[in-house]
């Protein structure tokens, strides 16, 4: 995401690709940059929810390829929405939300990973092993990819493969660890 406050959407891009292969079996590669410029209810790199994109991206009927609508806001600035859109992929109908962190290993564990956002602010130091201690102070929105819940729960970021453990951190699971239960939700997606 580089110097963008565009977490949110790369959250939201994940998990809609994540749904998209669960359900259609292909692998798409969405665009991350239409949701930080198109989302009018959101603040591109100042900020946003997932829940907004997810609305976003059901009015405008699914998301623009990677290759098509390239992320450019890495250098902190927003930009403008394509007045016309490339061709749309993987639709969405809506999305639900799961509560507890048992319910949510349980959908990892049998489904698939889950967007949420927590609290960040500790993890600019981290290079690797479970992190234990952490704040609740919602900050950043990532995506829970794995759950060991004699441990850990396994976490895919948007900073970059250079950081922590490639681009993912390990959370204590049982704790509620940066406050993960915040806000766990998924995508319906539409079906062809």
């Amino acid at each position: 995401q580089g110097y963008c406050g565009s977490c949110w959407a790369f959250s939201a891009t994940e998990q809609i690709e994540s749904d998209c292969m669960r359900v259609s079996g292909e692998t798409p590669i969405l665009s991350p940059e239409q949701i930080t410029q198109c989302d009018s209810t959101s603040y591109g790199c100042n900020g946003g929810w997932t829940e907004n994109a997810y609305d976003y991206v059901q009015s405008a009927g699914g998301m623009c390829s990677e290759s098509d609508y390239p992320y450019t806001s890495g250098s902190g600035t927003t930009g403008t929405c394509k007045r016309s859109l490339p061709s749309t992929s993987c639709a969405i109908t809506g999305y639900k939300t799961i509560s507890g962190e048992s319910a949510m290993a349980s959908y990892v564990e049998s489904t698939g990973p889950l967007s949420v956002c927590l609290d960040a602010s500790t993890w600019n130091s981290y290079t690797g092993g479970v992190m234990k201690v952490c704040g609740k102070s919602v900050d950043h929105c990532v995506q829970a990819v794995g759950v060991d819940t004699s441990t850990s729960w396994k976490v895919r970021n948007s900073w970059g493969t250079s950081w922590g453990e490639s681009g993912f951190i390990q959370l204590a699971y049982g704790s509620n660890t940066c406050d993960i239960t915040n806000d766990p939700t998924y995508v319906d997606v539409a079906k062809a």
